[in-house]
Formats: structure tokens, sequence, C-alpha cells
């Protein structure tokens, strides 16, 4: 069997990544055959695809087919090596940064940390209402929304039917792309994959609840397609209250305005802000603590600095536009970030003279519901079972390690075909009316 090791060499510069998301990686990638020590610095061991936490969270694929170790990724690139760990301290003047007891030193720094839920000042509510950035979140919330099902289940008194209604109602806040996901998702999974399991509950009763503050719902697509999707998810039971916000969230249900809705399960997806490494930077953060860099990606008077993916507030220079916050940005700023580390590293003419970091915008896609989908991309709108193919196809493309490919489409048929889920396990204590009290 042939060894494709080599990791660290003592003298070599060192080329730093903070953070193994869809930016770090294809960073890392392009760097392949520097010759440099490139580092990749993350506290989880693996590379998860995010635009799929969803469907772990309803069950429909399992926590494998969305994740895959980032030392698995680099095993045939001799140059990278990989620490599983927190950054500490970032030490700009020292250019050093600080993780358990190591202490690693940097010639090029690439921040790609990416963001976290943001909660407006109410951070209290995080542990009522989780947000979907990791694999243990959508665990959580995947448990949350079973066990809600099972406590629904045991309520069968008549004095009981307000508390069966309380746990059968689930509240998405927040109707981006993931929040309109999943609340379709978590009506799909009432409706087509656990129904039959229920012998005395009619799980396809379920409510679903999508809370967006603006007034309609995927505020980055156009109108018309927001509207198409309104309609697919209307008709698919899920109830939406646009241009209404959240005031209070607690145990036993959530504030919408001046309505109290009694529920069990809340799901929050209404904003992000930037990971805490940011504020270790030594710059002025922007909205929602996300950092402004250059043209080229490097913060201001630092050219040994970069900040790619989430983290990174830019306009492309052509449309004026502000870079969103998506995958494929994150992937078109880390191969950037390297083309240009490498061209630095090697001395080249156009080093000095870099053109500044452009946008390439493919298109913005969202599920809506089994088998449909919205599209938008090059002028082109579509919605329902075509755009859900495309979006299955693009999806399947991106997936990292060929089982994964194989893994997400076999759970995608068995959840069309056979109206059922992968992986609807509770895999921790359920949480019971009577633990509440």
């Amino acid at each position: 069997m042939t060894r494709h090791q080599s990791g660290y060499i003592s003298g070599r510069p060192n080329i730093v990544i903070l953070g193994a998301g869809f930016g770090g990686v294809a960073c890392a990638q392009t760097l392949r055959g520097v010759d440099a020590n490139v580092i990749i610095i993350d506290r989880n061991n693996h590379h998860l695809f995010q635009p799929l936490l969803y469907q772990v969270a309803t069950g429909v694929l399992d926590e494998s087919d969305i994740a895959f170790p980032v030392r698995r990724i680099f095993r045939r690139q001799s140059n990278v090596s990989v620490i599983v760990g927190e950054v500490e301290k970032i030490d700009m003047k020292k250019c050093e940064i600080h993780t358990g007891e190591r202490t690693i030193h940097w010639d090029h720094l690439v921040v790609a940390t990416g963001m976290r839920d943001n909660y407006f000042g109410n951070d209290q509510w995080e542990e009522i209402a989780p947000g979907l950035k990791s694999l243990t979140q959508a665990v959580e919330i995947r448990n949350r929304v079973l066990n809600a099902f099972e406590q629904a289940d045991l309520c069968f008194g008549e004095d009981q039917i307000a508390d069966r209604r309380a746990w059968m109602t689930f509240v998405v806040v927040g109707a981006g792309a993931t929040g309109v996901e999943l609340a379709g998702a978590i009506k799909q999974l009432a409706v087509d994959q656990i129904a039959p399991d229920f012998k005395n509950l009619d799980t396809t009763k379920a409510k679903v609840i999508l809370v967006e503050g603006a007034p309609r719902i995927l505020g980055a697509m156009s109108p018309k397609t927001s509207e198409k999707a309104s309609k697919i998810l209307k008709s698919y039971g899920v109830e939406i209250r646009e241009g209404q916000m959240v005031k209070d969230v607690r145990e036993d249900g959530v504030q919408i305005d001046d309505e109290f809705v009694p529920c069990r399960t809340v799901v929050w997806a209404a904003g992000v802000r930037g990971s805490s490494l940011a504020e270790q930077l030594g710059v002025p953060l922007q909205h929602s603590g996300r950092v402004a860099v250059e043209p080229d990606l490097t913060l201001p008077s630092r050219s040994d600095v970069r900040v790619i993916g989430d983290l990174a507030q830019i306009s492309d220079p052509r449309t004026g536009k502000e870079v969103p916050g998506v995958a494929q940005g994150a992937l078109q700023m880390g191969r950037y970030a390297g083309v240009h580390i490498n061209l630095a590293m090697s001395g080249h003419p156009e080093s000095g003279r870099k053109k500044p970091f452009t946008y390439f915008d493919k298109g913005t896609m969202a599920t809506v519901g089994r088998g449909k989908a919205v599209l938008e991309s090059f002028g082109v709108r579509l919605s329902g079972f075509p755009a859900w193919v495309i979006w299955a196809f693009v999806h399947i493309f991106f997936l990292v390690g060929f089982r994964s490919r194989i893994a997400a489409m076999w759970g995608w048929a068995w959840a069309y075909l056979l109206f059922s889920g992968n992986n609807e396990i509770i895999t921790r204590p359920v949480r019971s009316e009577k633990a509440q009290k």
C-alpha cells in the first residue's frame, strides 16, 4: 500500500488555515505542490456539507452522509497537516496561533472560521431554540423533533389536548433558505415519513409555523420565486407568518408579535454573526461581526492575513453588490486566496499587481418540500420537480467523497419512493412534559 506522508517539515514557510469549511478546504487544495507547510486547524475533525444539515435534522440523511474526515480529504496532499483543536488566541503582532499547548507561527494566515447564530442580544434563547450550523445541532434538532411526536403520543386524555397540540407545533424562526428548507422538511417528516408508525397519533396534523420578519420569505431571491415557494409550502401545510417578529422564546412557547403560540420545539434560522475569532484580528468589525477586507481579501495593512468565506465582507467590483455568504462564494474565495498566496511565495511578478476578487454568481436554490424546489440561475427561474432535480444534481456534485454521494442519492430515493428516512433515531434521553415541570 502506497503511503502519502510527509506533513510538517521544519524550515519551510507556514501557511495556516483556520477552518475546514468550503473556503478553507478549497484554499488548501489550491496550494497543492507549494513548498510550504499548509496547516489546517479546526475544532472538528470533519469537513461538513452545511447545505444538507436540515436533512440530518429531519432524519432523511445520516450524519456520515454529509461529513467527511478532513485528514482523508488531504491523504494524498503531502504538504498538508491537520490539527483538531480550539484556537484560543490569534497574536497579530507575533504572527502566532495558540491552540491548546501548541504555538504555531504563520507566514501566511487564512481565516475561514465562518459564522455563528445571531440571537440579536437574546442569547438566552439559544438553549431553547438551537440553530443549524453543526452536526451536533442537527442531531439535537432531530432528537427534539422526533421526541415531540413521542411526547404527543403520550397525551391521550381529554385533559391533555392542549399539551398534545403544543408538542405537535413546530416553530422555525427565519425564512431564508435554511428556514424554508427546514420547515418543509419537518412537515414532510410528519406527513410522509413517520405517519404510518404511530397508531394513536395523527402526525399529519403537525403544525409547522415559519416566521419571517421581512415582508416575504427567501428575500435573497426574486419576489416571483418567493411567491412560488410560499405557495408550495402552504399547499404542503406549512403556515407562513411574514412581516411578524418573535418577541420571546420560552420552554412552553413563542411570542410572535402580540400572539403567544404554545409549542415545545423551536429552531432558530433568523440570522448569523461573525466567528468570535474575528474580534482578535485587530480591525473594526462590520455589520453582524463580519470583517471588511481589501479587494484581494487581505486585511488592511496586512498582506499576510486573508479572511475568506462568510466571515469576509466584500463587494464585487463589477456589480457593486456584496458577495453573499454562501458555499459558492467561500469556494471561490478559497481558490483565489490559494492562488495568490502561491504567487506571493514564489515571488512571481503578478503577485504585486493582483486582480481584485470577483464573484461568479451561479444562482440560488432551495428545496420547499418533497421533490420540489425553487431555483434562480442566469436569469432562469424554475420551481417544482425540475428545480429539485437540478438541486439534487448540484448537491451530489459538491459532496466530498464517493460514499457520500451514493449515500445521499440512496437517502433521497428512499425518502421519495418509500416515504421513509434513513435515521429517525433519538440518541439522548427524551425531554418530557413532567421533566419540564
